[in-house]
């Protein structure tokens, strides 16, 4: 078995002190660059791997950050939802760069969420999507950089916060449609447990009036349950034979992507034409829309970015 690398070693083969190796490897002090040039390509010569453990004790720092997904079985909505996929992969890629990485959790009881973060040593937390207020009032004791994605709720705005134009967005998709000479057109999304859904209704709902289009209460499918069931077969077949069975909507506007591809696998099932019998837009341009035909039209928000 070899022996592991340590500093002393890089130490000793560049000719400096193992005080130097730290101060260069962590940043603490400045050092010349010639100097960090020469133990930068000692540590790729000797294969050096810093110890993790040590650095956090040395620096504080533990280079991690927590992602807090939804509460509302988290794990289930990662393997059935492709969005939560591509925004992990566009986090990952991004804090790499800053030598960090994620560590992913979800607190079934919610009172341990600053318990999880400290035992953890977390550097920062981002959280995506809504919290009991409760957690937004612990996550202050931990004197940690918070960020917080697609949150609505007023209490959380002494946070860090990022969030698309939600409303905007579904505006020009739903103005879109109507260019397109669509005046019979309806909304799917669960605009009541998602405020990030409940925005971009709003502003399928403004884009209607601005055009002088009349809104009809039977053109909204708005789930009970939260998005992610809208994924299962059953919930996006009922949407599409309502929407075949009224034979008055020529459009469905869909809070997410994953609700407009599920309309049109299930309306191909069922024999109809997309786009010759309903036109579908989503939100998110989500990678998956790339391998579905008939195409889906949809908003992009960059996930990744």
């Amino acid at each position: 078995m070899s022996k592991k690398i340590s500093i002393y070693d890089i130490a000793k083969y560049v000719g400096v002190s193992p005080a130097t190796v730290s101060y260069a490897i962590n940043g603490k002090k400045k050092i010349s660059l010639e100097t960090k040039q020469k133990i930068f390509k000692a540590i790729d010569e000797l294969g050096y791997v810093p110890d993790t453990m040590a650095r956090t004790l040395s620096t504080g720092r533990s280079h991690l950050i927590g992602l807090c997904l939804p509460i509302d079985d988290s794990s289930s909505q990662i393997v059935e939802n492709p969005f939560y996929v591509e925004f992990i992969s566009g986090l990952e890629l991004g804090i790499a760069k800053f030598d960090y990485d994620i560590v992913i959790g979800c607190q079934e009881n919610k009172n341990d969420f600053k318990s999880w973060a400290r035992s953890r040593r977390l550097d920062g937390v981002i959280m995506l999507g809504k919290y009991p207020r409760t957690v937004y009032e612990s996550i202050k004791e931990l004197n940690i950089p918070i960020v917080l994605i697609d949150v609505y709720e007023e209490y959380a705005n002494e946070f860090h916060n990022i969030r698309v134009d939600d409303e905007g967005g579904m505006y020009e998709a739903t103005n879109f449609m109507i260019k397109n000479g669509h005046t019979k057109i309806g909304f799917a999304g669960a605009i009541d447990k998602s405020l990030v859904d409940y925005h971009r209704y709003l502003g399928y709902r403004r884009a209607l009036e601005d055009n002088h289009v009349e809104y009809q209460d039977d053109f909204l499918f708005s789930g009970s349950r939260p998005i992610k069931r809208f994924i299962q077969k059953n919930i996006e077949t009922e949407i599409a034979k309502k929407i075949i069975q009224r034979n008055n909507i020529t459009a469905i506007c869909c809070s997410g992507d994953i609700i407009g591809i599920g309309i049109i696998r299930t309306y191909c099932e069922l024999g109809k034409k997309i786009p010759e019998e309903l036109s579908v837009i989503g939100f998110d341009d989500i990678q998956d829309d790339k391998y579905l035909f008939p195409s889906l039209t949809t908003m992009s928000q960059d996930i990744r970015l």
